[in-house]
């Protein structure tokens, strides 16, 4: 009987261990960008990629030039998926669509279903800062012995269109690092 429950205890441990294991591959690294600058159409809700947006999705391909790019993700709109056109030309991925207004279970789905890849995800002012917190993005600040965790308000004008956030993970927490796609 002892043999049972020691083997019994050795199985749950294993099983234990092996869970946490998986629960903590994560991606490689997340690049997330809103969509280059759109076409302003009175009443279209899906406007193609202007010349300067066209530009900017080149540019943002020849960023990835030297770095390995295994899935890439956009909205269902022309102007996220136009983005990543370039480099899924370039390094002959398809686009995978993802659902704009899921955007925590979405980040959940980036954690749990893409063990040590690395992902390129075009969307939009509103969704790239929800998405960045449902990442747990952090900032500490220390003051006199004291450490302070924050999580940042990231908010995106409608202007803006050439930050890159490369979110990265160090032992499970989220590390967030600011490209930019301005020529």
């Amino acid at each position: 009987m002892k043999t049972f429950k020691q083997s019994l205890l050795t199985a749950c441990l294993f099983l234990g261990a092996a869970q946490t294991a998986m629960a903590t591959c994560l991606p490689e690294k997340i690049y997330l960008t809103r969509h280059a600058e759109k076409l302003i159409e009175q009443g279209n809700r899906d406007p193609d990629l202007s010349a300067k947006g066209q530009a900017r999705a080149k540019r943002i391909a020849e960023m990835f030039e030297n770095i390995k790019v295994d899935h890439l993700l956009a909205t269902p709109y022309k102007r996220t998926q136009q983005t990543l056109m370039p480099l899924g030309k370039a390094k002959n991925l398809e686009i995978t669509e993802y659902d704009p207004r899921k955007g925590r279970e979405f980040v959940e789905q980036l954690k749990n279903d893409y063990c040590k890849q690395t992902l390129v995800v075009s969307g939009h002012s509103n969704t790239v800062p929800n998405m960045l917190q449902a990442l747990g993005i952090m900032f500490e600040v220390k003051v006199g012995g004291y450490t302070f965790k924050h999580q940042p308000s990231i908010i995106l004008s409608e202007e803006e269109f050439g930050q890159l956030f490369a979110v990265s993970f160090n032992q499970g927490k989220p590390v967030l690092e600011v490209l930019s796609s301005n020529g």
